[in-house]
């Protein structure tokens, strides 16, 4: 054997998960799923499949196509160039395609480049276009819960020109086949559908076209054929679960997989790939935009701008509030102005004991001290309220004594004095 061979042998045995491995028994349904998925390490992915593209075309570059792809983007960087082949393999169960689709992927492959399709059933306008009808169509998801069953199918792939050589499992459908017009098969097939949707076999169903080159077989009939398509071809293999994790896990199966890559031409660079599982004609055309450096830096950069934009414009909306200076203390300016008042009638002593009063009232509201009593102990408290020198306090208690008493003459020289002395005090303590 060569050594790419042992290399291949060595790649499974590491990177075969517990959960693949067929002697398990008893597994439960979940594990059993089909996914096909190139990351899906359970039996029915395909990650076993997809890893070992590197090894059978190491001077190739590996791209995976999301399931969202639509062949309508097929561009010229996936077509075939003066640096090699593309091969673009299609991995999944049914297989749905629009009008332009199919168009664009015929025109890939006339472009010189490979096409392989893995699938259990073939969209109507292909199976028309190519007059070829897949059989068994949909039996891979019939309900399957471990290996332990009646499905045998151990003998039941071979390679065209290697028939000695039988490939299989003991597991879900794999003997999927193709029919062509005029087969036995595709006639009873064609009836049967007909009988199924209430038409009728046509002349039409009786030419004979040209058949495809049939590359493997599925107990002796066709499951790997070939249609040319300009300088390149279009490849159907009805056994999707042939590049199953099970499946290659299994004894000699390894060679198979050898056997079908090596069918193809020489001089593949790239190698494309998508597991589409069941496609209809409504894939997401959304991929285009994010596998092109450009559109996706487009769109990510608006989606940043919707963001910001929603951050900011969620904020509540209203007009600028204006700056409301905080009133100020018109204390002084009420004590002036009754001041001149009295002033004004010449009545001094009845203006002195307003002012008298409308000193203790702030200190009484300001600094909360009891001005019934005017002696020592308020000159103390006071004092230490307000922060004033003791005589400063002192002298406006014996002014407050005095004019009380009446002991003294309040002309305007007095009242001056203790308008003064009061208005020094507030200077000192308003704030």
């Amino acid at each position: 054997m060569s050594r790419r061979y042992w290399l291949f042998i060595a790649f499974f045995i590491l990177l075969s998960a517990p959960g693949c491995k067929p002697d398990q028994a008893k597994l439960d349904a979940e594990k059993w799923t089909i996914s096909l998925e190139n990351t899906d390490k359970r039996p029915y992915g395909t990650y076993l499949a997809y890893q070992s593209l590197k090894y059978y075309f190491p001077d190739a570059k590996t791209e995976i196509l999301s399931r969202g792809f639509k062949y309508d983007y097929i561009d010229d960087k996936m077509r075939n160039t003066s640096n090699g082949k593309s091969l673009l393999i299609l991995e999944g169960l049914s297989f749905n395609v629009s009008a332009r689709e199919w168009d664009m992927l015929k025109n890939f492959a006339g472009d010189g480049n490979e096409l392989v399709i893995f699938c259990s059933s073939i969209d109507k306008k292909i199976s028309e276009e190519l007059n070829i009808i897949k059989s068994y169509s949909g039996d891979e998801s019939s309900n399957f819960y471990n290996h332990d069953s009646d499905f045998d199918f151990t003998q039941a792939l071979t390679i065209a020109g290697k028939e000695q050589k039988k490939y299989g499992y003991r597991g879900r459908m794999i003997e999927g086949f193709f029919s062509f017009k005029n087969d036995a098969d595709y006639l009873s097939a064609k009836l049967y559908e007909n009988e199924r949707s209430g038409g009728t076999l046509t002349k039409e169903d009786s030419v004979i076209p040209a058949r495809p080159d049939t590359l493997g077989y599925a107990s002796s009939r066709p499951n790997f054929v070939r249609y040319t398509m300009g300088s390149g071809h279009i490849s159907f293999h009805a056994a999707p679960l042939a590049l199953s994790n099970y499946f290659l896990l299994q004894d000699g199966n390894q060679e198979y997989l050898t056997q079908l890559w090596q069918a193809l031409p020489q001089g593949i660079t790239r190698v494309y790939w998508q597991d589409y599982l069941d496609r209809d004609t409504d894939a997401s055309s959304m991929e285009i935009l994010w596998r092109h450096p450009a559109t996706r830096f487009a769109l990510m950069l608006a989606i940043f701008a919707l963001l910001v934009y929603v951050l900011f414009e969620s904020k509540r909306k209203q007009r600028i509030i204006p700056i409301i200076e905080p009133l100020k203390n018109e204390f002084v300016s009420f004590v002036e102005t009754v001041g001149r008042l009295y002033y004004n009638k010449g009545n001094n002593s009845n203006l002195a004991e307003k002012t008298i009063q409308q000193f203790l009232e702030w200190v009484r509201s300001h600094y909360f001290l009891n001005t019934n009593l005017i002696n020592d102990h308020f000159v103390k408290q006071l004092t230490i309220k307000s922060g004033l020198p003791e005589a400063t306090v002192k002298g406006i208690v014996e002014m407050i004594h005095e004019i009380g008493m009446g002991n003294v003459k309040v002309d305007d020289a007095y009242l001056y004095q203790l308008y003064y002395t009061i208005q020094q005090f507030y200077k000192n303590n308003i704030t």
